[in-house]
């Protein structure tokens, strides 16, 4: 939920997102009335689509190292304006399904709209509270991260519920920015150092199978139980 954009977003994370509390939405086929966002969400959004984005978070490359199969049942946890929601669901196909969850109603409705827009039937609306993802049990082969755990202050009680919607053999995929100082990126006392969040997570029942260090400002971890 939390991603800046090169000089633009130098120290500003998701505005006031985890304020937002509310119930899991419909899915995708039911009609909803577009609401035009307010030029808060919609400076966040273009933060998000920002075409410079994809110099440093490699889209592409996060995609191929998670290897996303059809059928799979993927968790986007923080999916902002859907920047990897809609590549999972084109990976994982019409037999997959992609749950894209966030606090924020705006974020979803814009999701929505551009699931409609793409013709992309497979992704299915959830509205999170800052300390519950509000995921199904057993529900997703993975659970993918980008810039969001460091808004949730609740660690040691959200781990457990990921382990509870995870899948036997299912995935943690946490992508977030470095404790350090950067050209972008949320405040340096909000980051979670990489190893502080590999302790947070072996503490709640995950090991690390995977650290890709390919990104420049991001590390990226992948967990298994």
């Amino acid at each position: 939920m939390a991603v800046s954009c090169p000089n633009r977003l130098r120290t500003v994370s998701r505005p006031m997102a985890f304020l937002v509390v509310g119930m899991a939405l419909t899915c995708l086929p039911v009609a909803r009335a577009q609401q035009p966002l307010p030029e808060t969400h919609n400076g966040y959004i273009q933060s998000l689509e920002d075409p410079q984005r994809a110099e440093w978070q490699k889209p592409e490359e996060v995609l191929a190292k998670l290897g996303l199969k059809p059928g799979d049942k993927v968790a986007d946890v923080g999916a902002g304006s859907g920047y990897f929601t809609l590549l999972f669901a084109k990976a994982v196909g019409p037999q997959g399904k992609v749950y894209a969850i966030d606090v924020a109603p705006e974020m979803l409705d814009y999701i929505r709209q551009r699931a409609q827009n793409n013709n992309i039937k497979n992704i299915q609306l959830l509205q999170a509270l800052p300390h519950d993802p509000k995921l199904p049990p057993a529900s997703v082969d993975m659970i993918f991260i980008c810039d969001t755990l460091h808004h949730i202050s609740e660690r040691s009680t959200y781990y457990p519920l990921l382990i509870k919607a995870l899948r036997r053999g299912g995935r943690l995929v946490n992508v977030d920015f470095y404790k350090k100082p950067l050209p972008l990126g949320p405040p340096l006392e909000m980051k979670i150092d990489k190893q502080d969040m590999i302790t947070e997570a072996k503490s709640a029942g995950f090991h690390v199978v995977q650290d890709y260090d390919f990104l420049p400002y991001q590390y990226f971890l992948i967990f298994q139980q």
